[in-house]
């Protein structure tokens, strides 16, 4: 297969550097700026102090705007809500978490530092998140945050409403036969489809110990959606459906060789296969490819691009052998399309204890269809 460059965002000799989740807007959308995080250690406890950075679409111009304290899973999660501001998390002296959304160009912060479990990315001009029983009057700036839920902040008024409520998510729970735990109303990949008319969460159910439950709930009608035992890593692939990856766990472990990209609906039926073999997945705007990594214990981490619907990979965009600081320092490469579709961010590392944020440009293979 053709080689693929692998572009540094930063080329700094020292410390590492870190993208946010898959499907996270890491350009601004004028496709000006890039938005990634530096850590001086990966692989100390005693250390977790992360950089908020920004540099220009060509990699010039890199400067600092802030810093937080955070792990290396996903890093600060920092993303792009318009071409001003930012939003990224970071942990309190009480090591909750939190969240601020930050306007870059004036160096100011916007709305925050709420504390909540933040979400991968905003929609339609609304940035959602969750509150958990020990985030609950924790907020007191922000009276309107109560019961533990989901709510969207809307980003032209600072606005904040509770659009779920845990107590109907757990009589929803109970509705269909699953028994809800203590974590349950943790919820976490909380995102709303693009129009932001429905929200999905990541579930934890006594039923599915695994790979856990999908919820969907219709802001619009009420109603509730549930795939138990749930694909992973799922994304919107538009309004209606999901994009994510079929695992089979075998008892021991997951199996690599069976995972499958594929479109689901909002209650688990498989639509259309998308891809073949990977684990954190993205798809280009126009749905047309398909990025995945084969993050799994053992295995090599290649970030694989496919084309729709087929199985195996067009192309192998960059592989390395760090599987098991991979998974020991949690750095997945959680690999994310550029907005035009002619790039693919990802996280690399380049030694055992180093990191890189960087890209693929793939522009002439989907040039040639």
């Amino acid at each position: 297969m053709t080689a693929f460059a692998f572009t540094p965002i930063w080329e700094g000799a020292e410390g590492s550097s870190i993208l946010g989740m898959n499907g996270g807007l890491p350009e601004s959308p004028d496709r000006s700026l890039l938005v990634y995080a530096r850590k001086q250690h990966l692989d100390r406890a005693d250390d977790h102090r992360t950089e908020i950075w920004v540099c220009n679409y060509d990699l010039t111009g890199h400067r600092k705007v802030y810093e937080v304290i955070c792990g290396n899973h996903n890093g600060p999660s920092a993303t792009f809500l318009n071409n001003d501001w930012i939003v990224f998390r970071g942990q309190n002296e009480q090591q909750f978490s939190y969240f601020l959304i930050y306007d870059i160009r004036r160096e100011q912060a916007v709305y925050g530092p709420i504390i909540a479990k933040e979400s991968h990315r905003g929609e339609n001009g609304f940035y959602p998140f969750s509150i958990s029983d020990q985030y609950v009057g924790q907020n007191p700036d922000y009276p309107e945050i109560g019961r533990p839920g989901v709510y969207t902040l809307e980003l032209a008024t600072g606005k904040i409403r509770q659009v779920m409520d845990s107590e109907d998510l757990l009589a929803f729970i109970r509705s269909r036969g699953l028994t809800p735990n203590e974590n349950t109303i943790r919820m976490s990949h909380v995102q709303l489809n693009p129009s932001a008319t429905r929200v999905m969460m990541r579930l934890s159910v006594e039923e599915c110990k695994v790979l856990g439950a999908l919820g969907c709930y219709d802001l619009e009608t009420g109603a509730w959606h549930l795939i138990p035992d749930k694909p992973i890593h799922q994304l919107w692939y538009d309004d209606d459906s999901y994009m994510a990856m079929y695992h089979h766990h075998d008892g021991k472990r997951i199996v690599k060789e069976t995972s499958r990209m594929n479109r689901y609906s909002l209650d688990g039926e498989i639509i259309e296969p998308l891809g073949g073999i990977g684990n954190h997945i993205d798809g280009s705007p126009d749905r047309k490819w398909f990025a995945s990594d084969t993050c799994f214990p053992g295995s090599s981490i290649d970030i694989r691009l496919y084309r729709k619907g087929e199985l195996e990979p067009v192309a192998v965009l960059d592989s390395h052998p760090f599987h098991e600081e991979v998974f020991g320092l949690q750095v997945h490469p959680n690999p994310t399309f550029s907005q035009d579709g002619k790039r693919i961010y990802f996280n690399r590392l380049v030694s055992k204890n180093r990191a890189v944020a960087g890209f693929v440009d793939i522009s002439d293979l989907i040039g040639k269809g």
